[in-house]
């Protein structure tokens, strides 16, 4: 667009009554030229208004190349989206050779009023972004009807910036700074536009024919290229390593790129791998794209201190000053019984839990598991309770009275069953809580074999940790000390008890299948499908 450059520059000295009194009068009398949208035209005149209804970018050169420069920069409009570039070039063009202000002032203020509006667009594509949120609602909660799933996501909805603060931007002729400041969790973003232009480079790539199964010792003229692609992605460091032989630098490769796919290490070239080195640029940049929009709905900052749950990597992380002093590995919610997205405080924390089992659980899986071993409840330390209003214990219960509440339509269920603390009880040994108002939380399991497999979906929306006791030596400055010194006691016992803190701790349960770690880009896939109500919740005409 160098013609604009050129007209702001040329007109800067010329500006006459008719161009401020058209502006005026299409401000005043035109809204439908605004916007077609309501609160869109409220936004305009604001903004005119605050300038006494003279142009905003005509005859402001600075502002004006600022703002065409953020409208095609990827950094900024990570999907190319058409915010009216091309009206504003067909001006531009056709004002280049006609510099008569009188005769062309309509036109002029057209251009005015199409900046404004494509630096509103932008504003709101960066902040927001071109998704119906709203749809990706609906469509998380249509899955209780559809198929009887309960899943929730409390989205962080951020408000577009007032007139005055739009303004403010132009006047201290600081649009990219403006524009900058916007950005969402700026080094999350800043990675994941990093991963988008390096994928987006990758375009046209040769195929790699499959041939046959190798492994490490063989050799075959397709490694080199296997090679190449390797070395083009980041897992292969040695450049100059473009042998056909199958060597340890060419299986730590293959780990890495595995890993960051969340592949089966097997230590093979196989028709796996090979199917995911020829997987299209576009389905990958797309899910960079997807997870960039995410952004947009989680918190733009986090504290100095919390965890975090990255359900789709089934990780928990301990941050602190943005570093991780603590990752292990997760037990999330199924599919069918998806963990909640969402923030809390963890306050305390209790040793040797009991466990309240939830009435779903009891429907879903207790009802099951009793009438297929009616001793169930005696292997399992599960005694019952009248209701959950701490009445006494039932000593004459038998299965068959509860068999009749696996139909829903029966009502509530009127018995309240606890696992007490014990080998097998399902919470394991600790429990770290953050009331919320999905009663999950982060606990210990009794079923350690779960951690082994690549993809842990095995829980009804808790989380359970690898290694929970490691998460309680951080948590120990937030314990009092009469409180640590009593821990070794109650691990040595099956007494619960429970410990507050004397400072709370952010928790953050999120969803990126998409993230960098030590410089290279990992796929995680979609477990809830919520990528999926993403994309197809795009605004097309944004």
């Amino acid at each position: 667009m160098k013609s604009i450059v050129f007209l702001s520059l040329f007109i800067s000295t010329l500006f006459s009554t008719a161009l401020n009194d058209k502006l005026n009068f299409i401000i005043n009398n035109q809204p439908h030229v605004l916007s077609a949208y309501e609160n869109e035209q409220t936004l305009i005149k604001q903004l005119y208004n605050q300038n006494n209804n003279a142009p905003l970018w005509i005859g402001h050169s600075q502002n004006l190349n600022s703002l065409i420069s953020a409208l095609q920069n990827p950094h900024f409009n990570y999907k190319y989206k058409d915010f009216h570039q091309s009206q504003i070039e067909q001006y531009t063009h056709l004002l280049h050779n006609s510099m008569d202000l009188n005769m062309n002032s309509k036109e002029l203020s057209k251009l005015d009023i199409l900046l404004t509006k494509a630096y509103i667009k932008i504003v709101k594509f960066i902040i927001q972004g071109d998704i119906n949120w709203d749809m990706v609602q609906v469509k998380i909660m249509n899955l209780q009807e559809a198929k009887d799933i309960t899943a929730n996501w409390e989205m962080v909805r951020k408000p577009m910036p007032s007139s005055s603060q739009l303004f403010r931007a132009i006047t201290n002729q600081d649009i990219k700074g403006f524009l900058s400041s916007l950005i969402p969790s700026k080094e999350q973003y800043k990675e994941l536009m990093e991963s988008l232009i390096l994928y987006r480079s990758f375009n046209n790539l040769e195929r790699i024919k499959y041939e046959k199964n190798l492994i490490l010792g063989d050799e075959h003229p397709y490694i080199i290229a296997i090679k190449k692609r390797l070395i083009m992605t980041g897992d292969l460091h040695n450049k100059y390593n473009q042998t056909d032989v199958f060597d340890e630098e060419l299986k730590q490769a293959l780990y890495s790129y595995k890993d960051r796919f969340k592949l089966e290490q097997n230590g093979v070239i196989d028709k796996v791998i090979i199917y995911y080195l020829n997987k299209p640029m576009h389905e990958l940049t797309e899910r960079i794209i997807v997870n960039l929009d995410k952004l947009k709905v989680f918190p733009n900052y986090y504290p100095n201190e919390y965890v975090r749950v990255n359900i789709p990597d089934f990780k928990m992380n301990y941050y602190k000053n943005n570093h991780s002093l603590l990752e292990m590995r997760a037990v999330v919610g199924k599919p069918e019984r998806p963990t909640p997205l969402f923030s809390a405080n963890m306050s305390y924390i209790v040793l040797n839990p009991n466990w309240n089992i939830p009435e779903n659980l009891v429907r879903r899986d207790l009802i099951v598991a009793l009438r297929e071993n009616p001793n169930y409840l005696k292997e399992h330390n599960i005694r019952v309770f009248y209701g959950w209003k701490n009445k006494g214990e039932m000593q004459n219960f038998t299965p068959s009275m509860l068999f009749p509440y696996a139909d829903k339509s029966k009502g509530s269920i009127p018995y309240r069953f606890v696992q007490y603390p014990g080998d097998n009880n399902a919470l394991g040994r600790i429990k770290f809580m953050f009331p919320n108002k999905y009663a999950v939380y982060l606990h210990d399991t009794d079923n350690k074999s779960l951690f082994q497999y690549r993809y842990r979906v095995y829980s009804s929306g808790c989380m359970r940790l690898e290694k929970p006791f490691e998460l309680l030596e951080l948590l120990k400055s937030r314990i009092k000390p009469t409180d640590v010194a009593s821990i070794p006691k109650y691990r040595n016992i099956l007494k619960s008890k429970h410990i507050n803190f004397t400072k709370k701790l952010p928790v953050h349960t999120t969803y990126f299948t998409v993230f960098k770690r030590n410089g290279l880009t990992y796929f995680r896939k979609d477990i809830y499908e919520y990528d999926k109500f993403i994309k197809e919740s795009e605004i097309k005409d944004f």
